[in-house]
Formats: C-alpha cells, sequence, structure tokens
C-alpha cells in the first residue's frame, strides 16, 4: 500500500509540472531567449498568426554619434539644470565604407529570412517583393543613404539590397497605397517594414541637484542660497540594437484588421567588447549658443576608437542578435 501511494504521489508531482510547462508555453509568455521579452508587442494581433512574413523593408540607422541627456527639476526649490555626454565613434585605420554598411545591412536581411524558416515561419523572396505591384508603385524619393545627424547624434542610413523606403513614419498606409498594402498581404502573407538602430555604445548621465537655503544669522553673517550639482556619467562600448530616434518605426501588416508598430521597452545590448580604448578629448565639446540654451552642462566628449574589420564583426553579430530575439519573441505568442 506504502509503495502505491509513493508512486501515486510521483505521478501527481510529474502531473503538476507538466501542467506548469504547458502554462508557461501559452499565448504570450516569457520566450526562452531573455532578450526577446524587450519588444513591445504583448497586445499585438498579427504576430500569434504569423505563418508567413515579408520583409518589403530593413532599413538600419547606424549611430556614429551618441549622446545621452538629463534634465532634473529639484522638489520644492523647483531648480532646473540639465546635463549631456556624447560618445564619438571613431576608427583607428579606415572608416567604414559605405559598401560596408551596405554588407551588415544585407546580412542583417538573410539572416533575418533564414531564422524565420528555422522556426517554422515561412519567408518571401526578395524578387518576389520587387515584382509585385505594391512595390514597384512605391517612389524612389524617399530613399536617402546619407550621413542623418540631429540632437547630438549622427548616423549613416543603409536599406537592405538597396530597397526602396516602404513607409515613413508613425501612421498608417492611407488611400491607394493602403489599398495595394492590403492586395499585397491577400498574396503573401504578413508583410512588414523594419527600422532598426545600431548604436556603438551605451552612455548613461545622472544629474543630482541640492539646494541649500539663505541663512541670516543676525550675527553679521549671512549665507546665501547655494544649489550644488552632482553628474555622474558613464559609457559602455558595446552594441546597442533598437528602435531609431529620428520618428521611425518597424510598422508590420495584414490583409485584414488594424496594422500595428513593432516596438521596444529598452534596447539590447550585445555583449562583447570591439574598441581598442577610449578617451576624453574636450575638443569635441560643443560651443556657442546651442550650447548655452541647450543644456546647463556638457561633460567632456569620449572618443571610443575601434577598427573598421572590428566593428563590422560587432555589428553583424549584434543584429543576428536582434534577429534571434525578435523571432523567439513571435514564435512564443503564436496560438
Amino acid at each position: 500500500m506504502k509503495k502505491q501511494y509513493t508512486l501515486l504521489m510521483t505521478l501527481v508531482a510529474l502531473l503538476a509540472v507538466s501542467i506548469s510547462a504547458l502554462a508557461q508555453k501559452k499565448k504570450g509568455a516569457a520566450p526562452e531567449n531573455p532578450e526577446a521579452g524587450k519588444f513591445k508587442v504583448e497586445q499585438s494581433k498579427l504576430l500569434p498568426k504569423l505563418k508567413r512574413l515579408a520583409i518589403t523593408e530593413l532599413t538600419v540607422n547606424y549611430k556614429l554619434t551618441t549622446t545621452a541627456k538629463t534634465i532634473v527639476r529639484e522638489k520644492g526649490a523647483g531648480k532646473i539644470a540639465g546635463a549631456r555626454v556624447t560618445a564619438y565613434l571613431e576608427f583607428t585605420d579606415s572608416e567604414p565604407t559605405p559598401e560596408d554598411f551596405q554588407g551588415i545591412t544585407d546580412h542583417f536581411y538573410r539572416y533575418f529570412q533564414k531564422q524565420l524558416k528555422a522556426n517554422g515561419i515561412d519567408t518571401v523572396g526578395w524578387n518576389e517583393i520587387v515584382a509585385s505591384e505594391f512595390y514597384q508603385k512605391i517612389g524612389d524619393d524617399e530613399k536617402d543613404d546619407d550621413k542623418k545627424e540631429g540632437g547630438g547624434n549622427a548616423w549613416v542610413v543603409s536599406t537592405a539590397n538597396k530597397g526602396k523606403i516602404v513607409h515613413n513614419g508613425m501612421v498608417g498606409f492611407a488611400g491607394n497605397k493602403g489599398k495595394r498594402a492590403a492586395d499585397f498581404a491577400e498574396q503573401f502573407g504578413t508583410a512588414a517594414s523594419f527600422k532598426v538602430n545600431v548604436d556603438f555604445a551605451e552612455v548613461l548621465v545622472n544629474l543630482e541637484l541640492k539646494t541649500t537655503a539663505r541663512k541670516d544669522l543676525y550675527d553679521g553673517w549671512y549665507y546665501p542660497e547655494s544649489t550644488s550639482k552632482k553628474y555622474t556619467w558613464g559609457v559602455h562600448a558595446q552594441m546597442m540594437v533598437g528602435d531609431p530616434e529620428n520618428k521611425q518605426a518597424s510598422y508590420i501588416w495584414a490583409q485584414k484588421g488594424w496594422p500595428e508598430f513593432v516596438l521596444q521597452w529598452r534596447d539590447i545590448a550585445v555583449a562583447g567588447e570591439y574598441s581598442e580604448s577610449m578617451t576624453e578629448d574636450a575638443s569635441k565639446a560643443r560651443s556657442g549658443l546651442a550650447k548655452q540654451f541647450a543644456f546647463s552642462k556638457e561633460l567632456t566628449p569620449v572618443l571610443v576608437q575601434a577598427t573598421r574589420a572590428k566593428y563590422i564583426a560587432a555589428a553583424k553579430n549584434a543584429v543576428e542578435r536582434w534577429v534571434d530575439a525578435f523571432v523567439a519573441r513571435a514564435v512564443s505568442m503564436r496560438n
């Protein structure tokens, strides 16, 4: 009897473990890839039904200058102050060419296609996409692979297969383009335009304010109000992959239902040192009116130095890790 009881309890325990494991695999459960949870797609209606994906665009912004900023308002005293720190990517041998960036982006696209198929999600060949009416009627005027800059940041833009810019901004397709997009999805399945940012470093800055009220001791001594500022900052030379910073976002749509933007809660940090050295360079600091009006304090800029080959290898590894995380998230949400 005792043996039967022990066997019964063992079976109950195994059943409980099995039920728990199945529960973890339900729709929306946390995926096994720890970075996959950084995609802000919990409410997606399209990813759980994803059986085939047509990547109509894959545009990547490669950061060459990256800036972190902060503005602090002190409670009570109401004092406001700001700080910023900028990191510059500097190559010790020769700068990557447009062809180098194109090579990274095309590698990104091929790896994306490969990983989708490896995880049971069918894909659409590039030639089929290009031959479609939807793609053919998209103008070339939106394409721009030149350097961009703004807000203390600078980047190079590259589009996979030297393709067109299929989607722009934070609104959906409209009019005839919207109709053609729906027809495209009817023919090929779920479609997407991906926009991704590849940064060369993680930059952090923090500011603490503390105001000491004025004091009049009425004995001949008077102490005016004073405010102290404590700055802490850091630069970590590791690849960071996330959403673009130029009001662009990845966009996914199907024949029916509302289209969706694919965003991230946080950038995906890719471990692995690629830089040769890092050093402060005061000569890179901004000057003039722009500096005075934007922030009250600019911290000494940092140069992140790397060889061209090491940067390219690190960037390719970074986009692969982004693909792994996205595919893991999509697979975890299947119905």
